[in-house]
């Protein structure tokens, strides 16, 4: 897999420089692609095992989420992929893309063999994240269709020997029964060089509207709420490629700006029912008074003004404040310097394709193992799901990527207000307790 994502990569640089207009253009390049996803099992018989159990029905698995992991010298790249079980007959919740492009089980199919009845295993894992420590933060909400099979948990292993290194089981106090944990942000606080103990890790909560914060240093936890987290109940009808369906989701889309040592970070937002967007300071959420009571102050967090044209699932930022988002109506993929106002004039095209960039549920931001960013997305045919329209005869699912460096090249995503660089969104005076906002000049951002 390393080789082939290098091969891919090099192709593109190959392409840009010789045809200008190509690079221009930045499209996002197909990693992957499926009609159905295929699984790899540790036997045949496990396999007919999983039939006969119906933990395995061909046709019925959904991919959400994507990372990747570039390791240095010989060892392959790994393309990690997410299959959470809203539905019956999926056999492996978390999984790594192999050669011919079927999921192997990860850490190893033990871990997913259980479907609820051992929860030392996994039962059902929308997203994950991996950490500039080389860490995989694997969120598992612990049902399986609409039964709480165990409770929900945070997992991290070492992606240098795969071995599990933490394990949080949520607190009862910290969930409740429509509770859905689908996207963890990690948020590394060193405090010298190689430090990764002072971690938190904030977790969205799609179906009880809430935020919960993971304290790992502490291993403690609590969970926050705000009218924000909410679904817009105009903004619950989804229309893709002709297509619509009904969907109340709440916050879903999360993305952290830039760390800067001895500053705070900010976490953007928005609920999946929502085309608002949303900032947080982060020193709030970290906030352990919220134990007692998960109510975040009304004025805490600030919802910008103005509103992207459709709704959008996953976000990411990068390492110099550029957002970078889907649209579901058109498909698409766009970028939005977050030193700028959130506003349509400043959102610009990645790229654009009715077809194969329908809802855009996993983005991220890769580092390779040159020091490079990569953007990463899953795209699928969600909406044929949601519809009973899903087929076999079609492409369903994607991964694409792209160097940002090529992305940006001639994005006016790259360029800060009057050329200015080091701007990152800062709407929490930082005099401050985080609940005092300030205007600033571009309406979305000041000069830290």
């Amino acid at each position: 897999m390393s080789q082939g994502i290098e091969r891919f990569f090099l192709l593109s640089y190959c392409l840009a420089c010789c045809w200008p207009g190509l690079g221009a253009k930045s499209d996002l390049r197909v990693v992957r692609q499926w009609a159905e996803l295929d699984f790899v099992f540790p036997s045949e018989e496990a396999k007919q095992i999983a039939i006969q159990k119906r933990y395995y029905v061909p046709g019925n698995s959904v991919p959400i989420d994507v990372d990747v992991h570039h390791r240095q010298g010989p060892y392959p790249s790994r393309i990690f992929v997410t299959n959470p079980r809203f539905d019956v007959g999926r056999p492996i919740t978390l999984g790594t893309v192999d050669e011919s492009g079927r999921i192997v089980a990860y850490p190893d199919y033990s871990w997913h063999d259980n479907q609820g009845s051992n929860c030392a295993g996994m039962s059902s894992v929308f997203r994950v994240a991996i950490d500039e420590c080389q860490r995989l933060w694997v969120m598992d909400a612990g049902k399986i269709e609409d039964k709480q099979v165990c409770p929900p948990q945070l997992l991290a292993f070492d992606l240098a020997t795969d071995q599990l290194i933490y394990r949080h089981v949520v607190n009862s106090s910290n969930y409740v029964e429509q509770s859905l944990y689908v996207t963890p942000i990690v948020d590394v606080r060193p405090r010298g060089p190689g430090d990764c103990a002072n971690t938190f890790v904030y977790v969205a909560d799609v179906s009880a509207f809430s935020i919960l914060v993971v304290d790992v240093m502490r291993d403690q936890a609590w969970r926050t709420t705000h009218r924000l987290f909410y679904p817009f109940p105009s903004r619950g009808t989804f229309t893709i490629d002709g297509e619509s369906f009904d969907l109340m989701d709440g916050i879903l889309g999360m993305a952290l700006s830039p760390y800067h040592p001895g500053r705070d970070r900010f976490l953007y937002f928005h609920s999946l029912a929502a085309t608002t967007e949303n900032v947080v300071n982060t020193k709030v959420l970290r906030n352990n008074s919220y134990m007692h009571d998960p109510s975040i102050d009304p004025d805490a967090i600030y919802v910008f003004p103005k509103q992207r044209s459709s709704q959008s699932a996953a976000e990411a930022i990068d390492r110099n404040g550029i957002m970078y988002f889907g649209l579901m109506d058109p498909p698409s993929i766009l970028c939005w310097n977050t030193a700028t106002e959130f506003s349509s004039q400043n959102f610009h095209t990645v790229a654009a394709d009715k077809e194969t960039l329908q809802f855009a549920s996993g983005v991220k931001i890769v580092l390779n193992a040159r020091g490079e960013e990569e953007l990463w997305v899953l795209t699928s045919s969600f909406q044929r799901l949601m519809t009973g329209t899903l087929s076999a005869d079609r492409i369903n699912f994607r991964i694409h990527a792209e160097k940002v460096p090529i992305i940006l090249a001639n994005s006016p995503c790259k360029d800060s207000p009057n050329g200015r660089k080091g701007y990152h969104a800062n709407l929490v005076d930082r005099s401050s307790d985080g609940h005092t906002y300030r205007p600033s000049r571009y309406g979305s951002a000041s000069y830290l």
